[in-house]
């Protein structure tokens, strides 16, 4: 569903990331990780076709066999353009119009439900802002299982939950059918991910299986995250989907 190769990321003369690559194969859920500035965010930016002024990639990004390297949004092809879940849910979603207008399908009732949320009806008679951010969060998610074909984009979606919230949405993505998650935490990631990328100033330092990257982190940077996400909460497993 997704193919990156050799992308590149400039602001000016700085460059944000450099010569990355990956795949993302029908049915993988991949985990981004990296510390905050190290890119992330730009990379999906650019994924997207949304990055802002004065920023500019190259190389090569094909979504569904698309070539969309550098096109934005509205000039791609709709199978070329995947969906985004946000890390502010408040912001994603219009706060001035229901949830049942934002879905826009006949079957967000059913939507709604496979992400966890069984109060249909006063959800989607709901604005966002009455919704919790762990109920927003999926929300988005549903909007973005609306749109999506396949490759659904998830950056930093757990941020400022609480546990339970957490735990739901992080179950909700699990409906997605190829899924690219953005954060900084891996132990997150390791919940969901079959397979786990690092970057670090804009490079990839370590890329592989959830369970080899887990059980044998190859750099220091990987290690140290093994073992925060370990010291942070020593009753916290870090388990393999």
């Amino acid at each position: 569903m997704l193919v990156v190769e050799n992308l590149c990321i400039d602001a000016g003369r700085t460059r944000i990331a450099q010569n990355v690559s990956f795949e993302i194969p029908d049915g993988r859920r991949l985990g981004l990780l990296g510390a905050s500035g190290s890119g992330k965010s730009l990379i999906a930016s650019a994924l997207i076709g949304a990055l802002p002024p004065g920023i500019t990639c190259s190389g090569s990004i094909v979504v569904d066999g698309h070539n969309v390297t550098g096109v934005p949004t509205p000039r791609r092809p709709h199978a070329a353009r995947p969906a985004m879940v946000f890390q502010d849910s408040a912001t994603a979603l219009n706060p001035m119009v229901t949830v049942g207008k934002q879905l826009r399908t006949s079957d967000a009732p059913a939507l709604l439900e496979r992400v966890g949320l069984f109060d249909v009806e006063r959800i989607l008679a709901a604005h966002p802002l009455e919704l919790s951010g762990g109920q927003r969060q999926r929300v988005c998610i549903a909007v973005a299982l609306a749109r999506a074909r396949s490759l659904v984009i998830a950056d930093e979606p757990t941020t400022a939950l609480d546990v339970v919230s957490q735990a739901r949405v992080l179950d909700a993505l699990r409906e997605v059918p190829s899924l690219l998650m953005i954060t900084h935490d891996i132990a997150v990631a390791a919940q969901l991910c079959d397979h786990l990328m690092v970057l670090d100033s804009g490079h990839i330092v370590e890329s592989g299986s959830t369970a080899t990257i887990l059980e044998h982190p190859a750099t220091d940077i990987v290690g140290r995250m093994v073992d925060h996400a370990r010291a942070a909460d020593p009753f916290r497993q870090l388990v393999m989907p």
